[in-house]
This record gives C-alpha cells, sequence and structure tokens, in this order.
C-alpha cells in the first residue's frame, strides 16, 4: 500500500533519480572525492618531485639540477614569465608567433568558441582538426564521411574544457590559460596522413636536435637529427623507427624560424610541420614529457642538462 501511494504521489523521475543515487558505489566515489581533494592541497613541489621519483627512481634534485630533466622541473617551478603562457596558449601563441614575424607559417583558422554550444558545425568544412587550446593531446581530426555526431563532438569538448594540464602535471605554463576550442585546417601529405612534425629543441635562442615521430597512434618511434641531419647515438623514451628518414627541403627554413620563436628564453621545443615547400608552426612546448623522458643511454639526460643554463629564478 505504501509503494502505491508512493508511485501516486512521487514523480517518475524522481523516484528514477534516488534508485539510481542508492545504486551508486557512493564509498568508491568518497574515497575518489577525497583522493582528488588532498591531491590539490599538494604543493607543486612536492608533486614535482613525486612524478619525478616515480619515473626515474631516484629523488629529485632542485637546489642543483644538473640533468635536462631536473632543470626543467626547476624551470616550471622558478621561472614564471606571463608570456610563457601565452605561448603555451595554442591560440594565443599566433599573435605571438606573428610579433617574431612567423605570421605567414600559422595554419589557417577555421574558428575559435568559448564553449562547444557556440560552435557552428554546419559551417565548418567537411574535413578539419578541432583541439582546446590548454591541453595536450586533446584533439579530434574530422575527414570527410565521419560518422561522428554533432552531439558526441560537444560532450567530448565539454570534458576537455573541464581537465586542466595544470592540476594534472603541475606544468605551469598551463596554469592560467583561459580554456578555449579552435579549428583549423587538416594538414595532410601526398598520401593524405597527417604530415610529419619536426620538433626543435632550443636552447637560448639556439636550435640543437630535432624530432621526428612517426607512427604516433601505432607503433611510435622517434628519430633524433642534428643541425647537419645527422643521427644522434641515443633514444628518447622510443626506439628510433630504423628507417631512413628524408632530410626535409624546408629544414634550414624551420631552423631559421625556431631561432626567431625562441630567442630570450633558456629552452624551449618549438614544432612544424613540412607540407612540400611549405612550413607550418605546430607549438611550442616548455616542458617536453613534463620533465619525465628517457634518455637512453642516461649520460645524454646530463649532456643536454649542461646545455641549459638556468637563469635567475623568477616567479610572477
Amino acid at each position: 500500500m505504501i509503494k502505491s501511494l508512493v508511485r501516486m504521489l512521487v514523480p517518475d523521475s524522481l523516484r528514477q533519480s534516488v534508485y539510481q543515487a542508492r545504486q551508486r558505489p557512493w564509498k568508491r566515489d568518497i574515497s575518489q572525492w577525497c583522493q582528488q581533494w588532498c591531491q590539490d592541497r599538494r604543493s607543486d613541489e612536492s608533486v614535482h618531485a613525486e612524478q619525478y621519483a616515480q619515473a626515474f627512481g631516484k629523488p629529485l634534485d632542485l637546489k642543483t639540477p644538473r640533468t635536462f630533466n631536473e632543470k626543467l622541473h626547476w624551470l616550471s617551478l622558478n621561472y614564471q614569465l606571463p608570456i610563457m603562457t601565452k605561448c603555451a596558449d595554442k591560440y594565443a601563441v599566433r599573435d605571438f608567433v606573428t610579433d617574431r614575424g612567423c605570421g605567414h607559417l600559422l595554419n589557417e583558422l577555421y574558428g575559435a568558441w568559448d564553449t562547444p554550444e557556440e560552435i557552428t558545425f554546419g559551417s565548418l568544412p567537411a574535413e578539419y582538426i578541432m583541439k582546446v587550446n590548454h591541453g595536450s593531446g586533446q584533439n579530434f581530426i574530422r575527414r570527410a564521411g565521419d560518422t561522428r555526431t554533432v552531439g558526441g563532438m560537444r560532450s567530448q569538448l565539454a570534458q576537455w574544457m573541464k581537465r586542466s594540464e595544470y592540476w594534472h602535471s603541475r606544468e605551469w605554463a598551463y596554469k592560467d590559460i583561459q580554456p578555449k576550442i579552435i579549428c583549423e585546417r587538416l594538414l595532410k601529405d601526398v598520401h593524405g596522413n597527417v604530415p610529419p612534425d619536426y620538433k626543435f629543441f632550443c636552447f637560448n635562442g639556439e636550435p640543437h636536435m630535432i624530432q621526428v615521430d612517426t607512427d604516433r597512434f601505432t607503433t611510435h618511434h622517434r628519430d633524433l637529427f642534428d643541425l647537419e641531419w645527422k643521427r644522434l647515438p641515443f633514444s628518447l623514451e622510443y626506439a628510433a623507427s630504423g628507417q631512413e628518414i628524408p632530410k626535409p627541403e624546408t629544414l634550414e627554413s624551420m631552423i631559421s624560424a625556431a631561432r626567431a620563436l625562441s630567442q630570450g628564453f633558456p629552452f624551449v621545443r618549438v614544432d612544424f610541420y613540412a607540407m612540400g615547400a611549405r612550413v607550418i608552426f605546430g607549438e611550442m612546448t616548455w616542458y617536453p614529457a613534463g620533465g619525465l623522458g628517457k634518455f637512453t643511454p642516461d649520460e645524454y639526460d646530463a649532456y643536454y642538462g649542461e646545455m641549459l643554463s638556468l637563469p635567475q629564478q623568477e616567479r610572477p
């Protein structure tokens, strides 16, 4: 009788909500919330130290950093210029690239929005790449014939907009980026694939190492070269492909642009795409792999650490 009375007086939607709430693993939810609450209140220094220790099996030395990776952590914690946030922002960096005389290298921009609901998908071309400006690897490629729904894309973008790369990794440059969604022309090589990108490790405005990643979504390989396009005798996180990687015809143009964009910074990685005779700017990265990239042999971690001269500690 009581159940019948409840059905009569309580709307179906409310009864369904109560039922679902009772089915939830609330103890696990509370546990996860407590863990996240504690994680958010830890200092940046302690998070960096824990991540480094887990990756390398030794303490992070911030007092006298010696290796390349140690110095990336030091920079994240102690060298914090507002311009670095602008350059880490995949949308705002366009102004910086233009100011440095490299605006002609920017990819075509189809639109920029503050929320997924603002996007007018019907006005976009059949193919494009859409991403958030404050994340890493948070993008999707739309090709002709893609069956992905607008609702599904909005939902995915909404999830990415809520994620903070800073709170995930404590990489300072991401901390104050205002989240935005951007859409750009989809870059394709002659085979219709995303063209290779060339990542230039720049120390005090001078490129020294070039990283080329291939088969990133299958059997990821990474080939490393100097500015003369000679292979370097070590690996970084991933093994070399074992294949011949042709020297890009635009190598000198990319080196010149990397110099222009990296001037005034102790370290930054500048990425480009090469499409035949054209160079297209990719992004600027302050802390590759979050300062957790493993060199093999590891002596090269110290080698590039010597190349990275730390500036005076500077915080806003």
